[in-house]
Formats: C-alpha cells, structure tokens, sequence
C-alpha cells in the first residue's frame, strides 16, 4: 500500500553559478575605463578644455598621417615625373619646337645685336588644356626689346612666348618636310621646371658645362647628359674617358686630346667629351679645343676656365649660379633609360631618326648666324688671337698580317651586289662607354639630404660668391 499512497516532494531551489573569472574581468574592465576617463579628464583640464584638447589631438593625428604617407607620395611623384619627363625626350615636336624658338630667337637679336645668343630654352609643349609655353635665356649685351610674338616679364634676357606662336618663328626649311633648320646644335636637357624640360644648347657660348656638387647626384647627372646625347641618331659623338665612372676604363684624357686636336674629314657630327677631374694643363687644351670648334666637353668636378656652370645636390636639383636656372635632375637618368627603350623601338619600326648635322664637321668657314664671341659678354668666350697648339694624333698602329683600313685587298675576288633594293640600316646601338655607365640600378629618387659622410665635387670659388 506504501507503494499507491502518494508521498509530498520537497521544492527544488533554483540557484545561479557563480564564475570567478569572469566578474573578476568585468570589474576590471570597470576600473580600467575610470581611470582613463579621469586621465583624460585631467589631461583636457590641463590643454585648457575638452575643445582645445581636441583640437590639439586632430593636430596630431594629421601630422602622424602626413609623416607616414609624405615617403609614399614622394615615390608617386618621383615616377610621375619619369613619365613626364619621358614624354618630353621621346617626343621629336620638342626638339623641333627648341630648335624653332632659338632660331627665331637669335634671328630677332642679330640685326641689332650681333654678339646676343639664344643659349637655352624651356619647352612646354601644348596640351588640350593649354597652349604651352616657350622660355629662351639669351646672352649679350644691347638686346633689343622683343617683337611678336616674343615679350619679356621683367628680365630682358628671357623671351616668353606661346608653343603656338613660337613653333612659327624659326628659319624657312630647307627641304621643306618639316625638319628643323640646318643650324646645328647639340641640345642638352637639365631636367624638369615645372612641366617644362630645359635645354642647353652646347655649341653656344664655351662649348664646356661644368657640374658640381654632391658626387654621386654629379655623376649620375653626368651619366644622363651622356647617353642622351649618344641616343641612336643623336646630333653629337660621345666619348667618355677614363675616370668619370668608379670601374669604366675609357680611354685617356690626354690621348683623346691628341687624336681630336687635327679635324678628321670623316667625322660628320660633333664630338662631345665627357671627362672629370682634369688638370690644369688638360683644362687649358679643354679650353683650347673647345674655343677652336673642335669639340664640346661636359666636365665633373670643378675647374678654372670660361664654361657653364651647374651645381647639383644630393636630391638630384641642378643651380647654375648667376644664370638663375633652377632644374629637377632627379628623373633624368631613369627617363633617359626609357627613351633610349622607346627610340630603338621606334627605329626598329622604321621611323623617322632625329635630325642631326650633316657634311663634315667643324663645318668649313665661320657660321654667318653665329655671333661673334665677346670677353664681357656672359656665356662667350673671345675668339684666339693665336692658332691653337696641335698635337700630333695617335693613331692605332694595324696588327701584323692585316691590311690597313681602306687599303683595297688582294687575292680575293669582289662580293657580287644584290639585284634587289638595300636592306634597311640596322639601328645604332648604344656606344659601349654610355652602355656600361647605365649598369647601376635606377635610383628612386627618395635620397637623405645632408648626410656628413657624402663625397662631393664642391666649388669653394662658387660657394662664396652664392653666399655674398
């Protein structure tokens, strides 16, 4: 009976579990934001109030951002400036409208001045946006005031004037396909200013431009000129000699001056010399030869004679002082290297080559639309009363059991000629010197300024007349 008659259970009491660990960590928390409210309390008290405190913090959370992102955008714009730059050189309208805007130049000048030049220019071609621009730096003394389309903004030395206007300006064609006139010149670039490229040209004034500065932007600066001027169809015939490039063994000063004191009938173009560091006897035959027609130079390091000078620091920015000439060299190298790409690229598809000075070189005769160089004049040198000394030419003596060069052969039987039309040239390589200087990687142009340990090529004389 015990098992049918029901029994009364006892109530069940429900109870929550208690977990340690994890009030432990609410209470925490708890006490950790009270601290940093009252922190922050104090903190805001102490700038002046909470508006200040924020005001200040928004301040620094700008200049924390700008530090991080200022390296990231100076890469952006050094390779934006590449391509800039690229677009320029690879371009033959700017050359021909540089070409244009010095002939119409100097033709304005010469009626009236005859010792005023044109001696470099700053190109910005046009745009859809713009009708770009034209900047041309002459030297000389009783410059006329400016005719169309030509006006000045203050300095009497520097001609403005539309990319437009300025393509019109230049002497008539003589063929009449749209080349540049036959005055030759060997334009060149010093960098960037602004959107434009500025150009010098080497056959006005001392023939000679002398860089300086921090050694490795210096060389570097050098090493773009160079293989500028040695691009395939270029106005001018590079040779680099030894001591311009730490492992280059080219040939030497001395022998390079020997062999280009007597003008050789077959050089058609003029010879450029890229050289560093000469002495004083190597600067007077530098001189010599350069006031003579027989060649132009580009000199690292400083030195004592009538040249133009750029003074180049570790950022890549050139300076020519007294000139006021202020460039952005940085990309140069980098967009050198690009149109040497695109030109031989371009050559390959049969395009047109760049104009370049043809018949022999120096050419027979003075210049009739050259000016006559004058001692007080900026950017000239006088011409010498006496004849240069000249320096027997060393010549390469020919190998036992080989003919000399051009001496007709013997015992063989002459090539018969193809029917069909010449195949067509095969595009100029780059000259082996040029080739090796460029075998440095590219730099990024993000370098540290004023490092105590850089080498550099420092002008004294220059430093203190810039500080005066």
């Amino acid at each position: 009976m015990a098992g049918w008659i029901p029994v009364a259970q006892a109530d069940r009491t429900m109870a929550l579990s208690w977990n340690s660990g994890t009030s432990v960590l609410i209470v925490a928390l708890a006490e950790l934001l009270l601290l940093v409210w009252l922190l922050l309390r104090r903190l805001a008290r102490r700038q002046g109030g909470y508006r200040r405190a924020w005001r200040r913090f928004r301040r620094q959370v700008r200049l924390t951002r700008r530090a991080f992102s200022e390296p990231v955008r100076e890469f952006l714009r050094f390779r934006a400036d590449i391509r800039r730059l690229t677009r320029l050189l690879v371009s033959q309208s700017t050359r021909d409208l540089a070409h244009h805007a010095l002939d119409g130049v100097d033709g304005a000048v010469h009626p009236t001045a005859a010792e005023a030049f044109g001696f470099a220019v700053t190109v910005r071609p046009a745009t859809r946006r713009n009708a770009g621009e034209v900047a041309v730096r002459l030297a000389g003394r009783d410059v006329p005031p400016p005719g169309q389309p030509w006006r000045t903004d203050g300095d009497p030395l520097v001609r403005y004037a539309s990319a437009v206007d300025a393509a019109g300006t230049g002497a008539p064609d003589a063929d009449g396909t749209g080349q540049p006139p036959a005055l030759p010149r060997v334009l060149v670039p010093l960098g960037l200013n602004a959107d434009g490229v500025v150009l010098l040209d080497l056959l006005r004034g001392p023939r000679i431009l002398n860089t300086y500065g921090e050694q490795r932007a210096t060389r570097a600066f050098v090493k773009a000129v160079a293989a500028y001027l040695d691009l395939p169809g270029g106005a001018a015939e590079v040779l680099v000699t030894r001591g311009v490039q730490p492992g280059f063994d080219g040939p030497d000063l001395n022998s390079l001056l020997d062999s280009l004191a007597v003008p050789d009938p077959a050089r058609t173009r003029p010879v450029v010399v890229v050289c560093a560091a000469p002495d004083d006897e190597q600067t007077a035959r530098l001189s010599e030869l350069a006031a003579a027609g027989l060649l132009c130079a580009v000199v690292v390091g400083p030195m004592s004679a009538h040249r133009w000078e750029i003074r180049v620091d570790s950022r890549g920015r050139t300076e020519t002082p007294g000139l006021g000439i202020k460039t952005d060299a940085g990309p140069l190298g980098p967009a050198v290297a690009r149109t040497a790409r695109k030109s031989g690229a371009r050559r390959r598809r049969g395009g047109r080559p760049a104009a370049g000075p043809t018949g022999p070189w120096p050419p027979n005769g003075p210049d009739p639309r050259r000016p006559v160089p004058d001692p007080a004049v900026p950017g000239t040198r006088p011409s010498p009363t006496a004849a240069p000394t000249v320096h027997a030419p060393v010549r390469p003596t020919p190998k036992a059991g080989t003919a000399a060069p051009g001496a007709p052969r013997t015992g063989l039987a002459p090539a018969p000629r193809p029917s069909g039309p010449a195949p067509a040239a095969a595009p100029e390589p780059l000259a082996p010197a040029v080739r090796d200087l460029f075998a440095e990687p590219e730099s990024t142009g993000v370098q540290a300024t004023g490092t105590p340990d850089a080498a550099s090529f420092d002008n004294p004389r220059a430093e203190r007349q810039n500080e005066s």
